[in-house]
């Protein structure tokens, strides 16, 4: 089973993503979740992004290395729009990450310092449209990790996954769920699958 790294949106740590974590353990994997605002939980997209930016681009990127070297164990990472750079961070410079998700967020593998690495298993999963990241963000991505598995959510919005707000969406993110699971199936069985693009 999975040893994963879950990083949490700008909101903060939630009760939702805890609880999305807490489903991953009882499926068996081993799941971390390092909070970058220590306790702190906003009620809107802007107050937490303000906050995060307040912290600085660096200071969270280093919350996600560092949780990496707390956690050497880990070999999965899931992150959500904010924390999906810290995910992707992570994943393209620590060794032993057997597979990313990526939640309502995308960068150009070399905005984060290097290359996607070859044939690291990546899931993008993204609301459509989405503000906060857009079909050329996605496309950036895509262009360094062309085997990654995209999924697109039409009409639904940003953080549709997370029961505590506003953007919950049941049904998608029972399919998010679902999709993240098969994809953690398929790492623990060492499979590998041909990229599936949903438009």
């Amino acid at each position: 089973m999975a040893q994963i790294l879950l990083f949490h949106h700008a909101r903060g740590l939630t009760e939702g993503l805890c609880a999305f974590a807490d489903r991953l353990r009882a499926g068996g994997h081993t799941v971390y979740t390092p909070d970058t605002y220590g306790g702190r939980v906003f009620d809107n997209d802007e107050d937490g992004v303000r906050h995060a930016d307040t912290i600085g681009h660096d200071a969270v990127a280093h919350v996600g290395m560092r949780a990496a070297r707390k956690h050497p164990g880990a070999d999965v990472v899931i992150g959500f729009s904010l924390g999906a750079m810290q995910a992707q961070l992570v994943a393209q410079h620590r060794r032993g990450i057997r597979g990313c998700v990526l939640m309502g967020g995308a960068m150009p593998p070399e905005h984060l310092g290097g290359p996607w690495p070859a044939h690291l298993p990546l899931q993008t999963h993204v609301a459509d449209p989405d503000d906060w990241c857009t079909t050329d963000d996605i496309d950036a991505l895509r262009r360094g990790a062309p085997h990654a598995e995209v999924f697109t959510y039409p009409h639904r919005g940003h953080l549709f996954v997370d029961p505590t707000l506003r953007d919950y969406d049941a049904d998608a993110a029972d399919v998010f769920e679902e999709r993240v699971s098969e994809f953690l199936a398929r790492i623990d069985a060492g499979q590998a699958e041909p990229a599936r693009v949903t438009l």
